[in-house]
């Protein structure tokens, strides 16, 4: 069996393998043949592309960088979030201010560094009008700043009243302390009184009890209305010794508590005075919106990028000129079967 018998068996009848199929060389037949045309087309092109871009208006980015948070604590307590802030300048919730005290249009992007409060703002300007674009910038800042400056106020002062309630208390603590003092040496005062009329009380009621006894040793009808008497007056002086005992327990205890209050003072006046000193600090960071980097145009223009103009403009005009090759020799095939 023959190589071309072979090659007809395995197609179905009436089958023309060679007539339909289209070789691959034949595509790179084409490309070589009008690869003059493509080539020259797609320089022309790109030529072109960039002569249009060199003839477009530099356009210079003028960017600055703010911070949104103020510090509070040691930390940070957002006005706003970054976030939010970002979201009001790219909706242009600035631009009319902006305009009616400048007198320009213009269109602000911002957008937060990742993991960070911080936000990019961006806009961009022809090369003649960068210093315009910085002063705008600024004018955004001062009004993001301005806008927040009551609830600044709002803070410090709320950071002054606390000071102020602490250093208070601290005076009222030292007015206690005093009078505590002062309850404690009258208690002593007093507790020592006390105990001088105790002992005195105690010996009178000895002497009575001892002139008692004798009486009762010699006990007559003449003096049982003086024993009656001894006998009254030891168990008014009985009654006495426990009112004072009584008193003086009253003493001891309130003695004790002077002295326990009087000991926590120290510790007391050192948690005053580190709130104090905690809310000073924490007074003394707070800033409004931080300008981390101040406005400032690019050293380069961001527009036009003439590299990729050139670049689209020749790749799509490669593929333009490589369909159009294959077009035109269609047409010439199609021309000559007829």
């Amino acid at each position: 069996m023959t190589d071309k018998q072979r090659v007809q068996q395995d197609y179905p009848p009436n089958y023309q393998p060679y007539e339909d199929e289209i070789n691959l060389i034949d595509y790179f037949r084409v490309l070589w043949k009008w690869k003059w045309l493509i080539v020259a087309g797609t320089l022309i092109c790109a030529i072109i592309a960039a002569v249009y871009s060199l003839q477009l208006p530099r356009i210079y980015e003028v960017s600055a960088m703010i911070e949104a948070g103020v510090k509070d604590g040691g930390g940070f307590t957002y006005i706003d979030s970054a976030a939010n802030i970002s979201a009001k300048i790219n909706g242009a919730a600035y631009n009319e201010r902006i305009k009616d005290t400048l007198h320009t249009g213009v269109s602000f992007k911002s957008a937060v560094v990742k993991k960070t409060s911080l936000i990019n703002v961006t806009s961009q300007w022809e090369e003649r009008n960068t210093d315009l674009g910085v002063k705008v910038t600024r004018q955004l800042i001062h009004l993001i700043v301005g806008e927040f400056e009551t609830i600044l106020n709002q803070k410090n002062e709320y950071y002054s009243e606390q000071i102020s309630a602490v250093r208070n208390e601290t005076i009222n603590a030292k007015s206690r302390k005093n009078q505590q003092q002062a309850d404690l040496a009258s208690v002593k005062q007093r507790k020592t009184h006390l105990l001088r009329t105790i002992d005195d009380v105690r010996e009178t009621s000895k002497r009575i009890v001892q002139q008692r006894d004798l009486l009762l040793r010699n006990k007559t009808a003449a003096n049982d209305i003086e024993l009656l008497l001894y006998f009254t007056t030891v168990q008014l002086n009985v009654t006495y010794f426990n009112q004072l005992g009584h008193e003086l327990y009253g003493l001891n205890l309130k003695e004790e508590a002077l002295k326990a209050r009087i000991a926590e003072f120290p510790q007391k006046m050192t948690g005053l005075e580190a709130r104090i000193n905690t809310l000073n600090r924490q007074k003394s960071l707070i800033s409004n919106i931080q300008i981390i980097n101040e406005p400032k145009a690019s050293a380069a223009p961001v527009k036009p990028k003439v590299k990729q103009i050139v670049l689209l403009a020749g790749v799509v005009a490669l593929f333009m000129f490589v369909f159009l090759a294959f077009f035109i020799e269609y047409i010439r095939n199609a021309s000559k079967e007829k």
